[in-house]
């Protein structure tokens, strides 16, 4: 069974997530802030994190070099109120981010999107 890690500071967010996600097949795992998701990653091993920008903590930078360092190498969307430029964007794919969907969104889409990196 794939598995996603939903990290958000936003409970209704990631327990919205959470639940759209199980409900799709998947084994889900939930982190509030970047110590929460750091103490679970190694144990759960996501195959896919959709990841908030804007928590409190470490950089979104900071999060995705501690990642390099583990052993699993899951697939990252960013979920962001920010709106990238073409070069903005390209230094996130650059960064290991293979996509992000800007809030608020559509979750049909976010669940499209998970399908889309989980068939690769």
């Amino acid at each position: 069974m794939k598995k996603i890690m939903i990290i958000d500071d936003e409970t209704d967010l990631r327990e919205m997530l959470n639940l759209m996600i199980h409900k799709e097949g998947y084994k889900t795992s939930m982190a509030e802030d970047d110590e929460d998701f750091l103490s679970k990653i190694d144990d759960f091993q996501p195959d896919i994190i959709t990841l908030d920008v804007m928590m409190p903590g470490l950089t979104t930078r900071e999060i995705l070099d501690k990642l390099k360092a583990k052993k699993t190498k899951p697939k990252i969307i960013l979920l962001t109120v920010v709106r990238y430029s073409e070069e903005e964007k390209q230094k996130l794919y650059k960064m290991g981010i293979v996509d992000y969907v800007t809030k608020p969104f559509d979750l049909d889409d976010l669940i499209s999107r998970i399908h889309k990196y989980l068939d690769k």
